[in-house]
């Protein structure tokens, strides 16, 4: 039975066949990842978080939580 390359849960083998990346392997099933994470991977963007910062180095988001 297929398992994700990341955590070793075992997937079925209609998800591994679907979801794994263009070198064939799983980088992250729903057992270990994050929806928006496996999509970011499979597309080969970095699902990494980082701060964006303007030039005084302050941080930048805009989620509306922050005061400005």
């Amino acid at each position: 039975m297929p398992s994700c390359d990341h955590c070793g849960a075992h997937v079925s083998p209609t998800y591994y066949r679907t979801r794994k990346g263009n070198d064939g392997d799983l980088h992250g099933c729903p057992n270990c990842t994050s929806p928006a994470t496996r999509e970011r991977d499979a597309a080969g963007v970095s699902s990494s978080y980082i701060v964006r910062t303007d030039a005084d180095a302050r941080s930048v988001a805009r989620d509306g939580g922050e005061s400005e």
